[in-house]
């Protein structure tokens, strides 16, 4: 049966059209919403607005369970069953009906592939070409997949949904509840009934001519072109809106709220280790923004989609973020600060603030245009915004956004807002990265309610750059402020509000390929670093670390104990390892390595390197003559040798060397390139340094 909404004039020429039924007000409830443009169930081989090609059959009568499940989401029981080269067209009257315009639009289907279906496998399209295309679902390559033209992005709207990462269940005739909902802000990819994936819209659907295609597609817009088939399977229903469905009834789509994957979209399928660990599809872990409170560990972080390419650019960043209560349990949570207006161009950096209980998180909206008080329409880098929560999960933006603009003499790149309260005055204190008659700077604003903000001299000025992302905190007494700029380097004072001094002592943390450092307190008076890898551009893997505080002040860094990889048995482990000349030691995939080096610090001179080439490019050199360890194009200087003994511990991940030397100092390479399944070693001076130790065990739970 087709059903098909249409007003005015239209529904005067088509009345007489063998379309099925229209939808009316008092037509039965179903688990589909009613208000639809048009359905079909495929339940007759007569509909009018359908024609079957190329052995395709309409009216196949389902059994059993599948039956059931049918009925459950307002099927008839009947499919679309369509054999290698066959498909389904529409007749001209029913494709008039499907030119959408406006902002919004759902569309999605009830699905069975064939077993071998794998490559280009059109579903449900519109389609005509990229330069074209109106909407598109397919399934290609493992992955369900959605396209939506507008008049604005550059591209396609795109959003895939990898059949790994499909867990109800992962089997590749299984059938599969897939929807596609658009609205002004952003398109997302439904799949039994998980948010899987999202695109962010700019402007409105464009619309074309091309007729619409089940089971395939037309690959130009010309009217006398033949579809292109390519599926093989079935099809239980088919439905479109010229809205955006809610969340809940996408859940009674795909079965109701006890079948749908009730999976956070950053949650992957296999077990995994928050630590360099990365969200599924083409997510990536941006700018991490870690706090806790009450004993809850809350780990925020830029939810990245194509290295900040999405969005013309603009990155479309938004705030998500997994929380624990022993840094080993994870619960990924829903969007702290999503993008829900299309003026948003990403919710950029910032920082979470608690308060007399509540939540306050400051962030920087880059806007697609904003106008200025002088009436001037602009992209703007950042306009600084908060949100606010009583539970720490769900946030709500705040009015007015912005809180305030920076005046004549600082840059429009405002961002990167960090929250505080000094003790010594009892005022709340914001830290924004931006840049003042030239220099990079922290802009400093003042408040006493967290709502009105008064702006002071900055306090803190750099000529070779904007100091970005600052992290503010206190800890055994001393203050401490990070900035991610030639690395994250730190500062200490004795007083809140500076002045800010660096320590006479290594001030880099997250040494090597790991970005805008961040940290957080935790139990028992230790403190939590995060960040993330740039082996690709913007948006990686994360890394955790903990930070050592020294008597003096001074902080180190090491392996944070309750998130290390667990190991199995070690595949080699030696005592007392002649490396004089280079051996190859075989390894696992993903592994942990730990060396323990021993040596006369009075000799430390005469000392040549210890090597291991753990990729075809790459060592981890410890060089005595320097006092430094070098991990790839990575430096750790100012290494303490003199206890004459020099520990390392490495855990390699797929793309990930993380190195912690003596447990007080670390290091981290990210790479593209495939890790080899063997290392490297020599040792330069075997008469004058002693490989105490070599252990090597794979991890357990290998990391994404």
């Amino acid at each position: 049966m087709t059903r098909l909404r249409i007003s005015g004039a239209l529904a005067a020429a088509f009345a007489a059209l063998a379309f099925g039924t229209f939808a009316s007000a008092d037509e039965p409830a179903s688990a589909t919403p009613s208000d639809y443009v048009a359905r079909w169930d495929f339940g007759t081989g007569g509909d009018a607005s359908l024609v079957a090609s190329g052995g395709a059959r309409l009216g196949v009568v389902l059994t059993g369970p599948d039956y059931a499940e049918s009925l459950m989401r307002g099927g008839d029981g009947k499919v679309a069953e369509i054999p290698k080269g066959g498909f389904i067209t529409l007749s001209k009257e029913a494709n008039a009906a499907l030119k959408i315009t406006g902002s919004e639009l759902t569309f999605g289907l009830r699905v069975k592939c064939a077993p071998d279906v794998w490559n280009d496998s059109p579903l449900f399209s519109k389609h005509g070409g990229h330069g074209v295309l109106a909407f598109n679902l397919f399934y290609q390559n493992g992955a369900f997949g959605a396209e939506v033209g507008t008049t604005k992005n550059k591209g396609l709207l795109s959003a895939r949904a990898p059949r790994s990462e499909i867990c109800m269940p992962n089997d590749p005739t299984a059938w599969h509840d897939v929807y596609c909902r658009v609205n002004s802000a952003k398109m997302e990819l439904f799949v039994d009934g998980r948010c899987c994936d999202e695109d962010f819209t700019l402007g409105e659907l464009r619309t074309s001519d091309v007729p619409v295609a089940i089971g395939a597609q037309f690959d130009t817009p010309d009217p006398n072109a033949k579809p292109r088939p390519g599926f093989e399977g079935a099809i239980d229903f088919i439905a479109v809106w010229n809205r955006a469905l809610s969340n809940e009834e996408i859940a009674a789509l795909s079965g109701g709220p006890n079948r749908i994957d009730r999976r956070e979209r950053t949650e992957r399928s296999e077990p995994y280790s928050m630590n360099y660990w990365t969200p599924p599809n083409a997510y990536g872990v941006g700018d991490c923004m870690p706090f806790c409170v009450d004993g809850v560990f809350h780990f925020m972080y830029l939810l990245d989609k194509n290295r900040h390419g999405a969005k013309n650019g603009l990155g479309a960043h938004q705030w998500i973020q997994a929380t624990s209560t022993d840094l080993k349990n994870w619960k990924h949570q829903p969007f702290v600060v999503p993008i829900d207006d299309q003026n948003e161009g990403s919710i950029c950096t910032g920082s979470v603030f608690y308060h007399d209980g509540t939540y306050y998180a400051f962030y920087a909206n880059r806007a697609v245009e904003y106008t200025l008080p002088n009436g001037e329409t602009k992209n703007v880098y950042g306009l600084i915004c908060v949100a606010t929560s009583q539970d720490g999960i769900h946030f709500e933006k705040q009015k007015p956004q912005p809180l305030f603009l920076l005046p004549d003499g600082y840059g429009q790149g405002t961002r990167d807002p960090v929250v505080f309260k000094s003790p010594s005055d009892g005022k709340f204190h914001m830290y924004i990265t931006t840049n003042y008659r030239g220099k990079g700077c922290w802009a400093h604003a003042v408040s006493d309610d967290l709502k009105e903000w008064t702006l002071l001299d900055p306090v803190y000025t750099h000529k070779d750059g904007e100091p970005e992302c600052p992290d503010w905190f206190e800890w055994g007494g001393d203050y401490y402020v990070i900035a991610n700029h030639l690395n994250g380097f730190y500062k200490t004072s004795k007083n809140p509000l500076g002045p800010w001094e660096v320590p006479d002592a290594p001030n880099q943390l997250m040494t090597g390929a790991v970005n805008v450092p961040k940290t957080a307190p935790w139990r028992g008076g230790r403190r939590i670093i995060c960040g993330w890898t740039r082996e690709r551009g913007f948006g990686g893997s994360a890394v955790f670390h903990e930070l050592v505080r020294h008597n003096d002040g001074t902080l180190g860094e090491k392996f944070v104990p309750e998130m290390i990889p667990e190991t199995g048995e070690p595949v080699y482990s030696e005592k007392n390892v002649d490396f004089s000349e280079l051996t190859s030691v075989e390894t696992p995939g993903q592994f942990r390595l730990r060396m323990a080096l021993t040596f006369d610090p009075k000799e430390i001179d005469l000392l040549r390197d210890v090597v291991i080439q753990y990729a075809p490019d790459a060592q981890l050199r410890v060089v005595f003559s320097h006092r430094a360890v070098k991990l790839g194009p990575y430096t750790l200087e100012r290494v303490n040798f003199s206890s004459g003994r020099i520990e390392l511990d490495v855990i390699a991940t797929r793309n990930i060397t993380d190195v912690c030397v003596n447990g007080d100092r670390t290091v981290t390479d990210a790479r593209t390139d495939a890790r080899p399944n063997a290392i490297q070693i020599v040792n330069e001076s075997p008469e004058r340094v002693a490989v105490e130790l070599l252990e090597i065990a794979p991890l357990r739970t290998p990391c994404p």
